[in-house]
């Protein structure tokens, strides 16, 4: 619960900070708390959602993309908790920080917008489908979407 109160609050502070003309981007530090750290050089847009888990109650994914960044590349830092991992009320969270880029492909003879997130440790990369200014849906690589009809998206939470 302290962990959920800690997003709750980072998200405030997000929203905060990129009000004023700041940009800020996360990181998770040893102890599972979440940071703010300042970043000029881009602005960033944070995504949240829980979705569902094979295990568990489901894991919250907190997505920050930027924009093209001072080189022309642009980055991502991918949050995600699995609620209740270690026991009730125990989460277990990662972070994997990379590349994102935005693709196309055909997808039963319809074209799908989608993002692809290609982590800096050599992971698959993970991919999200555009469905609307702001909702992202977690897909396969072949940017096809799950056949249950469990929800998949995250949602926009800051600019």
């Amino acid at each position: 619960m302290k962990k959920v109160m800690m997003f709750a609050a980072l998200v405030a502070a997000l929203v905060s900070c990129q009000s004023k003309g700041n940009q800020a981007a996360t990181e998770l530090l040893e102890d599972g708390v979440l940071a703010i750290a300042e970043n000029d050089s881009s602005a960033v847009i944070v995504y949240e959602g829980i979705l569902p888990a094979a295990d568990g109650p489901g894991i919250e994914y907190v997505l920050s993309v930027d924009s093209i960044g001072p080189n022309g590349e642009s980055g991502y830092t991918l949050v995600t908790t699995y609620l209740d991992a270690n026991g009730p009320g125990k989460n277990q969270s990662f972070v994997s920080k990379g590349k994102k880029e935005v693709i196309q492909k055909q997808v039963n003879n319809k074209p799908k917008k989608a993002i692809k997130l290609t982590p800096n440790d050599g992971d698959a990369p993970i991919y999200f489908v555009i469905v609307n200014d702001t909702t992202l849906r977690l897909v396969n690589d072949n940017l096809q979407e799950s056949v249950s009809d469990l929800n998949y998206d995250i949602i926009q939470v800051a600019p």
